[in-house]
Order: C-alpha cells, then structure tokens, then sequence
C-alpha cells in the first residue's frame, strides 16, 4: 500500500508554548535543545520572536521535512524546536541547534490523520519565545500517487501547442516543473502551462510533466499526452467595405478575434466575386491574388490577433465596373461570420 500525504496550511497564532515532556517517537537522539549553562541570576531579556510558519518542504508516510523563516533575539537564539499541537502542552518532535530547517517524525497513522505542527525559538538562557503560526500536514494510507495530472495539449499552430495541467491538493509544493518527451527534457518552466514551438507537423509526440520540489527533488511524472501538431481551428469575424470609383477601388478589411484563445500566424483567405476584380498593392499584410483567390498574412508585428482583438488591413485595386465584395472569408482554414 502506497503512502501519501497532504498539507493544508493554517495561520493561527497562538501563545508562548510551555516546555512539554519529550516525546520518545521525536528525532533521533535526545530531544533537548542544548543552551549552555545558564546563570544563577540570568539577564532580564526579552525571549525571542517568533519564528514563521513551517513550510512542508518534503513528506513521507512517516513525518515531514520542514523549512521556516529564523526568529530573532538579542541575546542570539539557540535552537528551534519542533512541535505537535494536542491542545495542551504539546509534543515535541524535534530539536534543532541552529538550522531553521529539517526532518521531522510523525506517527504513521492508521487511515488518515492530520497534525497540527509548530516552532518554538529558545535563546541562549533558556528563554522559550511565542510559539510559530501553525501548519497543518495530513498524512493518510492511500494508493493515490501524488503525480501531476494528464497535460491537455491546445495546438497553437502547425507547429505550436500549449500544454495545461494541474498537480493534486495533497501533494507537496511544487517549485518548478519539467516537460519530457521520450525520456529527453524539452523545457522546464515555474508554473501549470507551458509552450512547446518548433515542433514537426504531422509528427506524433508523446509529453510528461514532473514537479521538481522545493528541495531539488523530483516527483512522479504524469500520464502522457500524445498529439500530433495541427491548425487549430479558430473563432473570427470579418467585416469588409470598399469604395469604388471608375474603375479603381479601395478596400478596408476588419478581422476580429471572437475567440478565447490567440490566432497565431493568421493567413486570411476570399475569393473576388469577378474575374475583374484585381488586388494592386496592399498595406498592414503580405498581399498576393492567384485568379480570384486573394489572401493575406501577417507581417512580423501584427501575425497574432488577442482575443476579442480587431486588426485592419486593406489593399488597393482595380476592377470592370462591377465591384460586388467577397461573401465568404477563413482564417486559417476556418470560416469566419
């Protein structure tokens, strides 16, 4: 049977913490935190800060490694133990002589159980200071592997996509995630997203997602995605208006994004409704006529539409004396209102 754990953070300060009994299931060795001898008639001092809240950095089925922000004092702080909050005095579970982080044990529990854990500075002379704000580990038998969820791949473009994913409440804190293909890793990026470019159309690809934890460690990797790079289809609008005289026109086209995701790369497609019609020069695209077939494409600094974005472009040409306007329109291959 697998063990797994959660944690659920809690911010609830609480008072000074008494001096509990040891308790025999805490770290190894005796947990006393060692202050040196203190005198007979000790300073007046005020005891130390307390220190902030413990971090879960790592976890096993067995108790936690934790990290917190160091309390302060003026006479220096000694050491730093580690408790389990029952309600009264409390257990202690671990003593540290000086570094604000490391293992802690906890009893492994029979189903599920969750243990409120806190720290404790002591300074050189004894003096304990307020306890830290609690957090809460939960630690239960289960089969459930603590691994990122299956990507959902997005294609962005032939040779695009954008990969989505989420990581379960219960794992530990991820700092960073890898994105692997076939055992190589393509990118490493610090959030539940990421963009893969440069990828062959038409190729099959098989992806994993990893957290890497705030230790460096790395976690269990995901179910894989696999797709194969297309155009995606995409949501537009375009409007078009011209003005004719003689036999020249001026035409303005409008294309809007009604989508919820970026057009990449976009190209629009329509055909003149004459053979009399001809494209000139236009301008805000890359302009070409074959036939009656006219298209466009993005230049460098206008080849993306935002959601809910409108982009103009327009041409200059000539036609016979009639110049009805273009009915049907695509963007990237798919069909605009």
């Amino acid at each position: 049977m697998q063990i797994t754990a959660v944690i659920l953070t809690a911010a609830l300060l609480a008072a000074p913490a008494p001096s509990p009994t040891p308790s025999p299931t805490g770290s190894t060795g005796p947990l006393v935190c060692r202050t040196g001898p203190i005198p007979t008639n000790p300073p007046v001092n005020a005891p130390p800060t307390a220190p902030g809240a413990p971090v879960v950095v790592w976890w096993f089925f067995n108790g936690a490694s934790l990290r917190w922000a160091p309390a302060t004092d003026d006479h220096g702080v000694a050491c730093y133990e580690v408790y389990q909050d029952d309600g009264g005095n409390g257990i202690i579970r671990a003593v540290f002589q000086g570094p604000t982080e490391g293992w802690v044990n906890l009893p492994t529990p029979i189903g599920t159980r969750i243990y409120p854990v806190y720290v404790v500075a002591v300074d050189r002379y004894g003096v304990r200071g307020p306890r830290s704000p609690v957090t809460q580990v939960r630690i239960s038998n289960d089969i459930v592997q603590p691994q990122p969820s299956r990507p959902i791949a997005a294609p962005l473009s032939p040779t695009s996509v954008r990969l989505s994913w989420t990581l379960p409440s219960y794992s530990s804190p991820a700092s960073a995630y890898q994105v692997i293909s076939n055992g190589q890793l393509l990118t490493t990026v610090p959030g539940t997203t990421a963009t893969l470019t440069g990828l062959t159309p038409g190729t099959e690809y098989s992806v994993t997602v990893r957290p890497v934890y705030l230790d460096g460690s790395w976690g269990y990797e995901s179910p894989p995605v696999v797709f194969t790079p297309s155009t995606p289809s995409v949501s537009c609008q375009v409007s078009y208006s011209a003005r004719s005289w003689g036999t020249g026109m001026s035409a303005n086209v409008a294309i809007k994004n009604t989508g919820d995701e970026p057009i990449e790369d976009w190209d629009l497609a329509f055909t003149f409704p004459t053979s009399g019609q001809r494209l000139e020069r236009g301008w805000s695209a890359e302009w070409a006529q074959s036939g009656q077939r006219v298209t466009a494409t993005g230049m460098n600094w206008n080849k993306d539409i935002a959601p809910g974005r409108t982009l103009w472009i327009g041409f200059n040409g000539e036609h016979t004396g009639a110049n009805p306007a273009p009915a049907d329109f695509t963007v990237n291959g798919s069909a605009c209102a």
